[in-house]
């Protein structure tokens, strides 16, 4: 699965208004074919509904000019992402699944509780507190350039140039 990077743009993409510093607007991923896509919508567009919600979504607002890029990770967003890709079954989402484990691991989002083998493959077991649940995530056995590459599209398509770091201290 390849997906089409792009940081946050300039404008919606609906009614295809400019978006001016400070301004409040929507991105969201939506799933075209097993491909990830990142579309951004002004408020007014995103409350039409027009475009539909989408895989997962978040509100954000566009970075004044002398502020730095966003270093705050929204760990809701990241949790959406890797509930709703519980169950897939194709690789590059099941790497993908891992490696926000990964990440909510280190956040202490998740504890880690076992290891496990499950259909011939290996799970962690992951606790999440929060709602009294586990889950099971299939250790795909990537290759640490395997983990890079996987955190940098996760960061760019997300916006989020602070995850690289983040992620890769956890998989070491």
């Amino acid at each position: 699965m390849e997906w089409e990077i792009k940081g946050g743009s300039s404008g919606c993409l609906l009614c295809k208004k400019t978006l001016s510093e400070g301004e409040e607007y929507y991105s969201a991923l939506f799933d075209d074919n097993k491909m990830f896509i990142r579309k951004d919508f002004c408020v007014l567009c995103w409350n039409s509904g027009k475009e539909g919600r989408g895989f997962s979504f978040w509100k954000t607002k566009v970075p004044k000019k002398d502020k730095s890029v966003q270093t705050m990770v929204n760990i809701e967003v990241l949790l959406d992402m890797f509930m709703k890709l519980e169950g897939a079954d194709e690789n590059h989402q099941r790497s993908l699944r891992y490696v926000l484990a990964l990440y909510l691991i280190r956040k202490k989002v998740f504890k880690l509780k076992s290891l496990k083998r499950q259909n011939g493959e290996e799970a962690i077991v992951l606790s999440y507190p929060r709602e009294e649940r586990e889950f099971d995530v299939l250790n795909p056995h990537l290759k640490e350039e395997e983990i890079e590459s996987l955190t940098a599209e996760m960061g760019q398509l997300l916006n989020y140039s602070c995850l690289d770091h983040e992620v890769m201290m956890t998989a070491n």
